[in-house]
């Protein structure tokens, strides 16, 4: 006769019986929601001002700021650092944060720490692409070709999209640590992109550089590769050394304002 304490009994039984009985959970469905710091909402939204053309030398004060956003200071103060991290703000004695100037000192040196890193991630990544990787590059190419430069969207969807060309060859490379720096530096020189090229930009002549460099990438020559990403590199500096230095703004181009 079989104890109902047996340890032959079937294990488990009673756990899915119960299991079974359990009612539905009518919220089991519902999708996750992303729920994100009040700091990382600030620091997104003063840079997007920012690199759109909010003027340098305007002050960041934390009271008014708080305030406007509806929360403490504490995560005000947390985004102005990062942002100062960035150099986009900096901090002046009695006068709180302001927006950075765009020099042609702090230009220089952010382009020749960028052509630096990414000659060496477009020499390491050409000679790795698959014929699938050049598949999306030519995707990317075609998608830069076809944007027209009338509005900040139209900056936004022509700076991805060449990031994402660019990406491709890049991330071949195998370089996790190369992709973050490359990544940060081309943050720090998204402002004077867009504050003095704007539709200025001769959309034609770099869409044709852009296929340059995707053509030494198809024949996975790393000297070809590293020479026409150096003249992208140059045909920006050519245009913007100039304004920087005499001071000038864009005379025409999307409002920043």
């Amino acid at each position: 006769m079989m104890n109902s304490t047996d340890s032959t009994a079937p294990k488990g039984h009673a756990d899915t019986a119960h299991s079974a009985a359990e009612p539905h959970d009518p919220l089991a469905q519902l999708e996750a929601i992303e729920v994100r710091p009040a700091g990382q909402e600030v620091y997104e939204a003063l840079r997007r001002e920012i690199i759109r053309g909010l003027p340098p030398g305007t002050v960041l004060r934390l009271a008014p700021l708080a305030e406007r956003f509806q929360i403490s200071t504490m995560p005000v103060r947390s985004a102005i650092a990062r942002l100062e991290s960035e150099g986009l703000v900096a901090q002046r004695p009695r006068r709180g944060a302001i927006v950075t100037d765009l020099t042609v000192d702090d230009f220089s040196e952010i382009y020749d720490i960028r052509i630096a890193l990414e000659g060496v991630a477009v020499r390491r990544g050409c000679v790795n692409l698959t014929d699938e990787d050049l598949v999306r590059m030519r995707q990317h190419h075609r998608q830069l070709a076809s944007i027209k430069l009338n509005d900040e969207e139209d900056i936004d969807r022509y700076l991805s999209g060449e990031w994402q060309l660019h990406d491709v060859c890049y991330e071949a490379a195998g370089r996790p640590r190369l992709m973050q720096l490359i990544r940060m530096y081309r943050r720090h020189a998204e402002r004077y992109f867009r504050r003095y090229l704007g539709t200025r930009l001769n959309i034609e002549a770099d869409v044709e550089n852009q296929g340059t460099l995707l053509a030494a990438c198809e024949a996975r020559n790393p000297d070809r590769a590293e020479s026409a990403l150096r003249a992208l590199f140059d045909y920006t500096t050519e245009r913007l050394a100039p304004e920087l230095a005499a001071g000038t703004s864009p005379k025409t181009g999307p409002s920043t304002t």
